[in-house]
């Protein structure tokens, strides 16, 4: 792949350890919160709200439900599935969460081990569906941000990976063609099936097989190829 310039990135799930980061979060509010009040396990309700929120950013990537609902229905909706009335949710706990959450600094194995050896071989940008400011604040605390040159958001872009037009607007930004560029993500979906249909060559990490262009279980996996 010698002709490869720019490396886009996803970042939560793939750099970003979201799962890690969103169970400490969830595991400080349940406490704070006293969530029912001792008749809920908080492992019934850390898999409640995975299950919840895992299907409602589903629904958000193919536009059927927007940031808004996403913000307000994951608490409410995990209630109700760990048996507690959704009345019982406190009103700003989803706002709590999103205070909290992207100022959590765990990255995924072997993140800043690649990074540090791809950063003077190749422009590193990140590409996601996550939402602008969120991912800021993820990219700052982690000192993610000192890595990528160019930062694409769903909401700075106005649309949503598999999209052709967030790739369009991301290689724009970015000054890559199809010919020097690659997209390294978890996502089946978003992230390769939207790169490979777009024309992208395309790195998944994941424990799936033969899902990209290449396939790796650990991030630092990807130096074999670049």
């Amino acid at each position: 792949m010698h002709k490869i310039k720019h490396l886009f990135f996803d970042l939560d799930h793939t750099l970003w350890d979201f799962e890690k980061n969103s169970e400490e979060t969830l595991t400080q509010l349940f406490s704070d919160y006293s969530i029912g009040n001792g008749t809920v396990d908080i492992d019934d309700f850390l898999k409640a709200y995975k299950k919840v929120n895992h299907e409602l950013w589903d629904l958000y990537n193919v536009n059927k439900v927007t940031k808004e609902d996403i913000r307000l229905k994951r608490f409410p909706r995990t209630y109700v599935m760990v048996g507690l009335s959704a009345l019982e949710c406190p009103e700003g706990i989803g706002d709590e969460y999103l205070e909290i959450c992207p100022h959590k600094p765990h990255l995924i194995e072997g993140a800043i081990d690649l990074l540090e050896y791809l950063k003077d071989k190749y422009q590193l940008h990140i590409l996601s569906n996550g939402f602008e400011k969120t991912q800021e604040i993820k990219l700052r605390t982690t000192g993610l941000d000192k890595y990528f040159d160019v930062v694409v958001t769903s909401e700075s872009c106005g649309h949503k990976k598999p999209s052709k037009e967030i790739f369009d607007f991301a290689l724009e930004k970015a000054g890559a063609n199809l010919e020097n560029a690659i997209m390294i993500g978890d996502n089946p979906i978003t992230d390769i099936k939207g790169a490979k249909e777009y024309g992208l060559k395309t790195i998944f990490f994941g424990n799936e097989k033969e899902v990209g262009d290449f396939n790796v279980q650990q991030l630092i996996e990807i130096k074999k190829y670049l």
